[in-house]
């Protein structure tokens, strides 16, 4: 009996120290993945900035801008009501009076 309890507590404890390793292990990675995050933000970064030309856009096309007004003034406009037209029992549109 004796032996079969001390078998479970190193079970147990061995089940304890999995776990804690396993949360350490993904600590880790969490810490290592925001490094690399970071480190290849300023790769890229000092890539984009060394590139001539990338950076600068040139300007607005006046006729895409006025495009582009055209379209959302479009969609700003009220839709009109919807007219609904009666129908007769047979399914037919009734002639408005």
């Amino acid at each position: 009996m004796m032996e079969s309890l001390y078998i479970i507590g190193v079970i147990i404890v061995g089940f304890g120290i999995t776990f804690k390793l396993i949360y350490d292990l993904g600590n880790a990675i969490d810490d290592g993945l925001e490094e690399l995050d970071s480190k290849l933000a300023l790769a890229i970064k000092s890539v984009v900035e060394q590139i001539p030309g990338l950076g600068d856009s040139e300007p607005i096309n006046p006729i895409q801008m006025a495009i582009g007004q055209l379209i959302a003034n479009m969609n700003q406009q009220q839709n009109p009501a919807v007219k609904l037209i009666e129908r007769d029992e047979k399914g037919l549109f009734v002639k408005e009076d």
